[in-house]
């Protein structure tokens, strides 16, 4: 296989938000297509998993040596702005933080963008996932994505051709998504006094003092997963250096030298628990990776 950086026996726990992990056995850091190409041909010839990491803010890795295809979207940071009238069209790769975007947005004033402001994301990871919140999914203002499938594919899909859900995208154990472009309007709104007060109201609801997974269950139709919990007695239920918060239900933190399998215990507790009391299956929004 032709040279692509990476390094060896990475620590995992600094690849998630929550800081929980043993070591992955190898992580790529690839800068383009090519490489990503080469990984996931790699992935196929070996039977290896193929795992993209961007900031890992909905992922839980487990403890020992993970021997997958790790690839990291650090190297896949590249970013344009084109305008169109009041349009402004933002190509990024994978690897660009949603901090970065806030700042664009910010710079010229952008609508579309600021309910999701605040969330620990890159766009390739948040755009897997469909991440969303206050009402926005980040499928509403994309315009077309970059996508690398699993047969080393480049595709460019335009957004009624991506088949989008509440988390949920076709992306998802598929192929490797390269680059998004999203589309955002100049306003008349003063859009950073509105980011600001989201972010002041997410970090009242939200355990951000605590390393954290972000949303542990997905929302069921019935109810909303962080009131099931709570009603469950489940809100700051601990188990060894792990709990669910005090502050929101749904969120699990390391309270400090949390562990893989304590994290597990309590996760498997709550869907139990919830299966019988409500008869309800929770459905998970972090990915454990074992």
């Amino acid at each position: 296989m032709r040279y692509i950086k990476n390094e060896q026996f990475v620590d995992l726990s600094k690849m998630c938000t929550i800081r929980i992990g043993g070591k992955a056995k190898k992580v790529y850091f690839p800068d383009s297509p090519e490489q990503i190409k080469i990984l996931l041909q790699e992935a196929s010839e070996k039977n290896k998993k193929f795992f993209p990491v961007g900031i890992g803010s909905n992922t839980v890795f487990s403890d020992g040596v993970l021997d997958y295809i790790f690839v990291s979207t650090k190297e896949l940071k590249k970013y344009s702005v084109k305008t169109e009238k009041d349009f402004f069209y933002i190509e990024a790769e994978a690897g660009v933080s949603f901090k970065t975007i806030l700042g664009i947005v910010k710079k010229y004033n952008l609508e579309g963008f600021e309910n999701l402001s605040g969330i620990p994301a890159t766009i390739g990871g948040a755009t897997v996932m469909n991440a969303g919140a206050f009402g926005t999914e980040i499928s509403d203002i994309i315009e077309e994505v970059h996508w690398i499938d699993t047969k080393c594919r480049y595709r460019v899909l335009k957004r009624d051709e991506i088949d989008f859900s509440y988390r949920r995208s076709p992306f998802q154990k598929n192929g490797f998504v390269y680059k998004v472009v999203i589309r955002l309007k100049k306003s008349g709104k003063d859009i950073p006094s509105i980011i600001k007060k989201h972010l002041e109201e997410r970090n009242r609801k939200q355990p951000l003092e605590y390393p954290t997974s972000g949303s542990t269950f997905k929302n069921p139709s019935e109810y909303p997963a962080g009131y099931l919990l709570e009603k469950a007695g489940l809100k700051g239920y601990r188990i060894g250096n792990v709990a669910f918060s005090e502050k929101h239900a749904n969120f699990l933190i390391n309270i400090g030298g949390g562990r893989f399998k304590e994290l597990k215990e309590l996760v498997e507790t709550a869907e139990r628990k919830i299966g019988v009391l409500y008869r309800i299956k929770l459905e998970r929004e972090i990915e454990i990776v074992e």
